[in-house]
Formats: structure tokens, sequence, C-alpha cells
């Protein structure tokens, strides 16, 4: 089936379901375009983004389309993406925390990720500032690229511009010049806990996106986990304690969240001076242990 035919369809206000249906009945172009209208213009827009091969597109139902992605009620049934897609045999691991971390918070993050990515995970995020960008700093520079979910389109200066998002596979189901708004946020945080495994939890107050993002995981069948640290956060671990008054478990370390999930965890991060260390976050050193 064409290209332009599934981005037309992608652009009908049908359910995921429905679409599908509706690509099986091979619809012509000139059909859908005239259910399209004036919003025509929008498929013109998505054909000249994808024509430079940088941005490529999946659509639900593809061998490529992310299987844990595919569980949703209602997936995406358009994916656009830089880099790679998930593979089957990836180990997806989201992780969430707070836009505005303390000290604690974004060493917090920083580590985490490095030992997770540094033990072959393969890290879920955002493109938010605050605790994703600790995981992203990790992730680079361990050379290691991990997979941003994005809460806007793909041409947007808000992706374009960030220079830590190059070094990562881009993934929104969001049109190239869809901007960043309220119910983007939401739809992004749904893509990106399916996606992962399971969700882990740093710095998370009430009312903020790390809550929610953990509640969206909560919702599609995912398990959450906490990590310790963030409970002694003060009022920036109000909804991490809050998790765990829910039921969610509680780890103190990747070691033992790889032990409870049965996941490698041959590689251990230690802290230490700057003599021996080869990453730095902040003021802090850190060096790789190898079993």
């Amino acid at each position: 089936m064409k290209l332009s035919v599934l981005l037309a369809i992608s652009l009908l206000p049908l359910s995921t379901r429905e679409k599908v249906e509706l690509a099986y009945q091979y619809p012509s172009l000139p059909s859908l375009l005239r259910r399209l209208g004036k919003t025509r213009t929008r498929l013109e827009r998505m054909l000249s983004f994808l024509a430079d091969g940088k941005t490529k597109v999946c659509f639900f139902g593809m061998p490529s389309y992310p299987a844990t992605l595919a569980q949703l009620e209602n997936p995406p049934f358009r994916l656009f993406y830089q880099g790679q897609l998930p593979q089957a045999s990836s180990q997806l691991l989201t992780v969430c925390g707070t836009r505005y971390p303390d000290g604690q918070g974004s060493h917090l993050a920083y580590a985490f990720a490095l030992e997770a990515s540094a033990n072959g995970c393969d890290l879920v995020m955002s493109n938010s500032r605050g605790s994703d960008r600790g995981c992203l700093y990790a992730i680079g520079d361990l050379g290691n690229d991990g997979y941003v979910v994005c809460d806007a389109g793909l041409a947007t200066k808000r992706i374009q511009s960030n220079t830590l998002l190059s070094q990562a596979n881009l993934l929104s189901p969001f049109e190239p010049d869809d901007q960043a708004l309220p119910f983007r946020c939401l739809a992004r945080n749904v893509v990106s806990t399916a996606l992962g495994m399971v969700t882990v939890v740093l710095q998370a107050p009430l009312r903020s996106g790390a809550l929610a993002c953990a509640t969206s995981a909560l919702d599609a069948g995912r398990d959450v986990y906490v990590h310790a640290e963030a409970l002694r956060s003060g009022p920036l671990g109000e909804g991490s304690r809050a998790l765990v008054e829910m039921g969610c478990p509680v780890f103190a370390s990747y070691a033992e969240l790889a032990a409870l999930l049965h996941w490698s965890a041959s590689v251990h991060l230690r802290q230490t001076t700057s003599g021996d260390a080869l990453y730095r976050f902040g003021s802090a050193w850190y060096s790789l242990q190898y079993d």
C-alpha cells in the first residue's frame, strides 16, 4: 500500500482498529482526500517532511511496530521516528522523574541511568528537562542511544534545537509541526510507559508529570518500581511515596531491581574520586566495575 494512503488514513478521526479495517479495504487516495477536505495540506506536509529520508514512519500492524506498544488498547496508528525502533529482544526500561529535581534527584537520574544502560537496558525517556535530561547525559557518556518519546512533532524547534536528542532514537506519534501542549504530554506519557516493559519512578512530586507517567504505566498493566532514594526527597518525593502506598515495590539500586526482574547486573556503579573515574556529572565522579 502506498505511503500516501496510509498517511491519509492516519489523519481520519477514527480509532486505530477502525483505521486498520479501512486500510484492508484498500481505499483510493482520491477518495481519502475527499474525506480529508482542507486538511489534505497536513498530508502534504508529512510527505515533504519524510522526503529527505532522515525521518521514517511505521504503522500499526507492520512487523517493525514495537510489540510492547501494540499491547495498548488504542495504540498510535502512525509513529514517526529518527534512528531505530526497538527490537523484540530489547530490554526496555521506562524512567520518569520530575522536571524540577533537586541536586540529589539530578544525580540519582544520572547514576541510575548510567548503571542500567551499562547493563544492557534500553532506556525509554522523554524530551523534558530535569530527570530525563540527566538520563540522556548518562547514556550519551556511555555512547548508547536509548529511546526518547517526544511530546511534539519531530520538525518542531523544541525537538530539533535540543542537541542532547541527536544521540538518541526519537519517536513521536504526532504530526511533524505539532507543538507541545498539555494533552500531547499526557499522550506521550501513555506511549512511553507502554513502550517500556517496566517503569521506574525517581523523584515525583504530587500532581507532577512524573506521577502522571507512573499512573499511565499502571493503567497499561505495567509494573512500576520506585527508587528508595526518591522517598527521602521531601515534597519532591511525595508522589513517589504515594505510589508505594498504592503497593508499588521499592528498590535501592539497579542490582536490586535487576534481581527482582531477573535481569543481568554484571556491571556495578561506584561513586569515586576524579583520579580513577571515567564519568562525571556535576560535582560527582563515577566508575563502572565489571564482573
